[in-house]
């Protein structure tokens, strides 16, 4: 009987001892959800400093002094924004890895690579879609061109040494100059670079000709009258530019939009989900942030998590089919 009482207490003992480790442990990690932030938070953004750049960075700040935590820039350009993607997927999902994804490049990958990295659906965890611009096509101003119909005959007389410029292989900006050079049948050259950046400075320097990019990181080269916008890709004119007319205006039936969003580590909990949700969306709706994203051309959506996880399912679909009309085989 005394054996049978030991072993009973003993059995009581370790009991209590769970039961208390595990309130232990929910209380703490209650407590660290409610300190959240509680260091500095990491926002990766795929594109180099000074181009696309300017939207993410620019709310972050606000968000930072929103919530009294710093938010620390990490640029990460390359390989069509595979990079950026594969860091991601790779840190802990604990609130302080977040991603400014560009969710074109983001979907368009299983259609494009075939050992990708990541899964851009399994991989991630959508929080918002959070804005997108036009993109539009802009001419070097030393070119002997002002409009889009002085643009295509020049482009025919002039196609061997006629080039565009990317932001990459396979990047949103390669895929609409390969879009525009099947609709009009004019076979110039498309570089790729690594971002924005680097192609505007090859535009500037003369080493292209053209590149589709958004009034984001260009309306300043656009104002100094060393670029020219001769056409958008939404259905209609910019008020931007009211001048450019759309493509689909001019026969070429292109419409697509350069977006972003906002994503995490897989797994990451839901109550840091809607924390970013909740604050990310007030950074963006806040009077001077506002109109300095729209003063850039750029259309605030501020999605649901719901709502982007959907787009971003239907999206890889439409880019599939796009790969296939293009004739564009998988990378390996």
């Amino acid at each position: 009987m005394r054996i049978f009482n030991k072993s009973f207490h003993i059995f009581i003992a370790g009991l209590v001892l769970s039961v208390l480790l595990l309130v232990t442990a929910q209380e703490i990690y209650a407590q660290s959800k409610d300190k959240y932030p509680e260091r500095p938070i990491q926002l990766i953004i795929p594109y180099p400093p000074g181009g696309s750049e300017a939207l993410g960075r620019k709310t972050a700040t606000t968000m930072s002094a929103n919530i009294g935590q710093s938010i620390v820039i990490l640029n990460v350009p390359g390989a069509s924004t595979q990079i950026a993607s594969r860091k991601v997927k790779e840190a802990a999902p604990d609130g302080y890895t977040i991603y400014v994804s560009s969710p074109p490049e983001f979907v368009a990958g299983p259609a494009f690579f075939d050992n990708l990295p990541f899964d851009p659906l399994k991989d991630f965890t959508p929080i918002t879609y959070h804005a997108h611009a036009p993109y539009m096509l802009l001419i070097s101003t030393k070119i002997p061109v002002k409009t889009y119909s002085e643009l295509v005959p020049y482009m025919r007389k002039n196609q061997d040494n006629f080039k565009f410029g990317s932001y990459g292989a396979l990047s949103q900006s390669d895929i609409i100059a390969r879009r525009f050079r099947k609709s009009t049948g004019i076979n110039f050259g498309i570089i790729p670079y690594s971002g924005g950046s680097p192609s505007f400075n090859a535009l500037l320097a003369g080493e292209i000709q053209a590149v589709f990019a958004t009034p984001i990181p260009t309306r300043g080269f656009i104002a100094a009258g060393q670029m020219l916008p001769l056409a958008v890709t939404t259905s209609e004119r910019l008020k931007l530019f009211p001048d450019a007319p759309a493509l689909r205006e001019l026969g070429v039936d292109i419409i697509d939009s350069a977006s972003y969003g906002l994503v995490g580590p897989a797994g990451l909990p839901k109550e840091i989900v809607d924390f970013w949700y909740r604050e990310w969306s007030k950074a963006m709706n806040e009077p001077e942030t506002r109109k300095f994203i729209e003063d850039m051309g750029v259309q605030i959506v501020a999605s649901t998590p719901e709502y982007f996880k959907k787009w971003l399912n239907d999206n890889i679909k439409l880019w599939a089919e796009l790969a296939q009309t293009l004739g564009i085989e998988k990378k390996k």
